[in-house]
């Protein structure tokens, strides 16, 4: 409940104070946001206040230097950049999508089983342990026997629906 109350709290103080100027493409933007999931759980997030209330704090993280990045100018997904043109400065817009628009639906196939004796040593690999195959698979794996390894290439937000609050902080 903590977390909620203050992601609440940030995001009723941040949209009461807007100002008049727009953020237009081309624009160069510095914003805060809170990406969460439908449940409440924030998994990341630039507003200190909130990092600290969901543990999800880091000091060596420099919480007053915001994201900034161009309008259109390829630096962020296309969602983002058509989310931000028409809002103002300290205006805060609460996104939410589904799977489709980001990680994709889990998949099935997507789940593998090794045996033992196609895996060099069973006994390196530990549950929910986090293994890069090849150089760009990220996997988890999900289940060790003496007799086989399960490995879930899915990404962890694959299947789930995302919300972004996006508070724009200034236009430079």
């Amino acid at each position: 409940m903590e977390i909620q109350k203050s992601v609440q709290e940030y995001l009723d103080w941040a949209d009461k104070n807007w100002a008049w100027e727009t953020v237009k493409i081309g624009d160069n933007i510095t914003v805060d946001y809170i990406w969460r999931l439908e449940d409440g759980t924030v998994f990341d997030t630039s507003v200190e206040s909130v990092a600290k209330a969901c543990w999800k704090y880091n000091e060596a993280r420099d919480y007053t230097e915001w994201l900034t990045f161009g309008v259109w100018a390829g630096q962020m997904i296309k969602w983002f950049d058509e989310w931000v043109v028409g809002m103002k400065v300290w205006q805060t817009k609460t996104v939410q999508f589904g799977p489709e628009k980001w990680y994709g639906q889990r998949r099935e196939d997507y789940i593998m089983t090794y045996s033992a004796e196609e895996v060099w040593d069973l006994s390196k690999f530990t549950e929910w342990q986090r293994v890069y195959l090849w150089i760009w698979a990220a996997a988890l794996i999900t289940k060790v026997t003496d007799k086989e390894l399960t490995i879930d290439l899915n990404h962890e937000l694959a299947g789930k629906d995302l919300i972004f609050d996006i508070t724009i902080k200034s236009i430079n």
